[in-house]
């Protein structure tokens, strides 16, 4: 069984999908998703499904979504995923494996990947971060407004940034610096003033004997920096751009990353998908 958040959110039980209800109730199960088996106050469902705009009978509504939910989700998967009623105004989402939840499996490679990059196994943390790229489908809780779902989706796409570039941090590390290009391009093309991506494309195009597109591309950032924000680069992509100037033989060495981009946090073993 899966239960995938990472994109719109869908149940599957081996190749069938199962439909999850009207948009209100996938609201009210994505708010049970992302609590990640935690109790959900009635308030708190309320607050996230409907914000400020709840129906005239809000909690009669709620229980009345809660109901179909169960019945849903026991036609599809019987006991492998439940609605329970916790106590007197909590609900939790039970699942007899939490790792048939997507965003569960995504952790677990991450902090695996951070641990293996630790131990000097590179290419096996690649492979386990890939793997976390892989589950993403889109953007999540396209089916939720309002200020919860907009921060949630926020975070996961925050996530889902930061394991790309931490894939690619470590694969410059092995000198795939040539092929890696086009994927920096793209993705400094998304956050052009985001420094970490810049030097890493930097990096990358000064080991392919690109230099003056390297340096290049530092102008235009330093432009763009000072013109929108006011600011100079920071010190990392400042002593990367002098590097380059002085042709710095150590640069060329794989292990010499310039710019640091922050690795996954820890939170908590599948073999990665290469």
């Amino acid at each position: 069984m899966d239960l995938l958040a990472l994109g719109p959110l869908e149940l599957w039980h081996g190749d069938q999908q199962h439909m999850l209800g009207s948009v209100k109730h996938r609201c009210v199960l994505a708010v049970l998703v992302h609590a990640r088996g935690e109790p959900v106050a009635v308030d708190t469902l309320m607050e996230r499904v409907w914000g400020d705009e709840p129906p005239p009978k809000g909690p009669a509504t709620l229980q009345t979504y809660l109901s179909k939910l169960r019945g849903r989700l026991g036609d599809a998967v019987g006991p492998l995923v439940q609605v329970d009623h916790v106590a007197p105004r909590l609900y939790r989402l039970r699942m007899n494996d939490l790792n048939d939840l997507d965003l569960v499996r995504f952790q677990r490679f991450r902090t695996e990947a951070a641990a293996a990059a630790e131990q000097g196994r590179t290419d096996w943390a690649i492979g386990l971060l890939r793997t976390a790229e892989s589950m993403w489908r889109g953007e999540p809780l396209t089916e939720s407004s309002g200020e919860w779902a907009a921060s949630v989706r926020t975070r996961l796409m925050e996530d889902h940034r930061h394991v790309r570039e931490e894939r690619i941090r470590l694969e410059l590390e092995l000198g795939r610096h040539a092929d890696l290009i086009g994927e920096l391009r793209e993705l400094a093309a998304e956050s052009p003033l985001a420094e970490g991506v810049v030097g890493s494309l930097m990096l990358a195009l000064h080991r392919s004997g690109r230099h003056s597109e390297a340096l290049e591309l530092y102008r235009t950032t330093h432009a763009r920096l000072r013109e929108g924000l006011g600011m100079e680069p920071g010190p990392d992509l400042r002593t990367l751009h002098q590097r380059i100037l002085e042709q710095d033989r150590g640069l060329t060495e794989p292990r010499a990353v310039a710019v640091t981009v922050r690795a996954p946090s820890p939170s908590a073993s599948s073999p990665p998908s290469a």
